[in-house]
This record gives structure tokens, sequence and C-alpha cells, in this order.
């Protein structure tokens, strides 16, 4: 299973936030239980942890996509975005160092937890973990080594990936310690999730501009018939074809009408929200079709949530929202083939995830833990990525 990473919950109860009086050792930055956790690991966690930063001040601002694409695709980091602050209030770069930092606990919590519960890795399994660190150092030796990462630091973050999905699986999947019933995570993802066509009838282009009655009710009256048709038995496919057909037409008479020769039509505006799952399928039965989550606010936060609480599975609906009607279909998202299985493994990380951080947090806590300052102050984010772009 592939999870999220996730940062642990500060706490220290048992742990010893020291450093070692007059030592200047800086290969190290903490010993938890026993076990030096080397500083190559500690900054590792620091470029993994812009990255998480960049993707959260995406999510909630979308002036960060470039950064954000920038550092996937090219590996650029920008000096300037380390200050800005975060929604928790602290900047990127405490954020980056926090997260390091309990990155760090966490991969030898996981050691105790796969200990413990008795697990062992089979050849294959070491084998897998083998290729994968041989093609990481082989593919970037020498940016790793520049800023301190040893290749068996490298070998100890690919290992606590691989321990967080195999401790999680042994206490949350069927079968496992603490574990589920495929009829429980069936019921979740019916529950997170909806699979629908549908179909925008617009009557207002701004919000904030007044409505016109008459297109209103022209749209209303428009969407009415489309379900009635729906409702008496005509393919859901037909006529959002035959509706994008209509508002391709209107666009181009209008597009004439005001000499123009290769207008943007209405049409790919209105049906782009319709098609942007089906992109993603070639097959022809699925391509009007979107699947949508409880959570989220495409395409408007008010459709999202009269989906989910106003439209039964099986039935036809017209919704109004505050510049356009739509006609939807639920459908039984379970039906679709295989799309619980791509979504199954997300669903038992919702189902679980608060039980593992519990998990791993009560480990902690039971563990003693010395922290080397002397490191922390040498290892700055800043001293992570050197060629950091300055604006």
């Amino acid at each position: 299973m592939n999870l999220i990473k996730r940062i642990l919950a500060a706490i220290m109860v048992l742990a010893v936030l020291l450093s070692f009086a007059g030592c200047g050792d800086t290969t190290w930055i903490a010993e938890i239980d026993g076990t030096v956790v080397p500083s190559g690991l500690y900054i590792y966690y620091q470029t993994e942890g812009y990255g998480n930063a960049l993707l959260e001040l995406y999510r909630s601002n979308s002036d960060y996509l470039m950064p954000y694409l920038y550092f996937y695709n090219y590996g650029a980091v920008y000096a300037d975005i380390l200050g800005v602050e975060m929604s928790d209030g602290k900047t990127v770069e405490e954020y980056i160092n926090e997260y390091a930092m309990n990155m760090c606990e966490q991969a030898v919590v996981l050691d105790r937890i796969y200990d413990k519960v008795g697990l062992e890795m089979t050849a294959e399994e070491k084998d897998a973990v083998d290729t994968q660190v041989r093609n990481l150092w082989n593919n970037g030796k020498e940016s790793y080594e520049a800023i301190g990462i040893s290749q068996e630091s490298l070998r100890k973050a690919v290992l606590a990936t691989f321990k967080e999905s195999v401790v999680f699986d042994a206490y949350y999947e069927i079968g496992g310690l603490n574990g589920t019933t495929e009829e429980e995570i069936e019921n979740e993802f019916a529950s997170d999730y909806a699979r629908v066509k549908y179909m925008t009838f617009t009557f207002g282009e701004n919000i904030e501009d007044a409505v016109d009655s008459a297109r209103k009710d022209e749209q209303l009256a428009l969407a009415n018939s489309y379900l009635e048709r729906a409702q008496a038995g005509e393919s859901m496919d037909a006529l959002i074809e035959e509706h994008n057909a209509y508002l391709e037409q209107l666009a181009a008479e209008e597009a004439e009408a005001n000499g123009e020769t290769e207008p943007e039509t209405d049409a790919e505006a209105e049906s782009s929200d319709e098609t942007e799952e089906a992109a993603e399928t070639e097959d022809d039965e699925y391509k009007y079709e979107s699947i949508i989550g409880v959570n989220q606010t495409t395409p408007t936060e008010k459709f999202v949530n009269y989906v989910f609480n106003n439209c039964p599975v099986g039935e036809f609906t017209v919704i109004q929202d505050d510049l356009c009607f739509y006609l939807v279909q639920r459908l039984d998202i379970l039906e679709r083939d295989g799309l619980y299985e791509n979504y199954r493994d997300s669903i038992l990380t919702e189902l679980f995830d608060d039980d593992y951080t519990a998990l791993i947090n009560n480990t902690l806590s039971e563990l003693s833990e010395t922290v080397n300052e002397k490191s922390l102050k040498r290892y700055t984010v800043r001293k992570a990525f050197p060629d950091a772009i300055e604006e």
C-alpha cells in the first residue's frame, strides 16, 4: 500500500531534548532508544519536506503552481518560499525542519513495531529495496553527497517507506491485528465518492451581475425537457452529445455574426467539467462520467453537496446552482468495473489514518530521545538546497 507521508503529532513524553555537552560530532541528528539517527537521513527528509510544503501551499493558493511544477519536474527550489507562512502560522522552513525530525523519529518507531509484530523481509522484498536504493544512488550520487546524504542514509529512508506500508497492513488490512472487512471498505468508498453524468445549463455569467429572469426560465425549461427524456429511457450519453452539439452551433452562429473565424465555443467550456474525469480513460462506456469526492469543490461546492445529499443512486435530478442548472444522473459507484480496486488502498488509509498515527505516537512516547542541537544548527534547510534560486 502506498501511504501518504504524515507528520507525527508532537508527543515527547519521556523524550529528552538535550545535546551531548561539549560534543562537536554532527554526523548524527538524534539518538532514539539507543538507535543513532544519521544527519544524512534528516537532510533527506528536509528535501522531502520542501515538496510537501509546496503541495500544501499550492492547494490553498494557485499562485504556487509554477514553483510546485518546477520543483517536481526540474528540482528547482526558490529560496524566498522558505520564509512563506503556512496555514498553521509556521514558515516553510520551520515546517520542513519539523517534518524532517518527525520522519526520523518515525523511521526508528517503525523498526520497533516491525520487530515487535514479528515481521520479516522476504528475499524478494530485500532485492526490491536493494534495487531501489541502487537506482536512486546511481542517478543522484553527486547531488546526495553534495548535501550530506550517504547511501546508507538513503537506504534507511527507503526501508522506512517499505516498513510504513507493511506495518499499516499488519494492523489494519483484512486479517490484521486491528483489521477491517471488505464490506466496511466498500461502504466507505460509496459514502465518500459519487459517480455521475451531468449536463450544464448556464443562465448567468457572473454571480455579481443581475440574473436574466427570461434566460433563467429558458434554461430551466430546457433542463426539464432533457430530464423528461432521460426519465423516459433515452441515453444520457446521447443527450449530452446532442446538447453539446446545440451549444457548438449557437457559438458558431454568434461567432459568425461577430466576424470571428475560430471561436472558443460555449460547448467546450460547459462540457469540460462533464468530461474531465472521462479524459483519463479511453473506454467510451465511461467517457461522460465523473467521479467526485465528498469534499471536492468542483464543478462547485453546492453541486457536490447536493449530489451527496439529494441525488439518489439510479435517478435523474435537476440541480440549481448560482449560475447554472445541472441535469445529473447518479450511478452506482460499485458497479463500474475496476474503479473500487483503484481507490481501495486510499480508502483503507483514510479509514485508519488516525489509528495509525496514534500507534506511531504512542510507541514514540515510550522511547527515550536525545537530539543533537549542534547538528540542528549546522544542517539548516538552506544548506540542503545549495542551488536554491534567489529572487
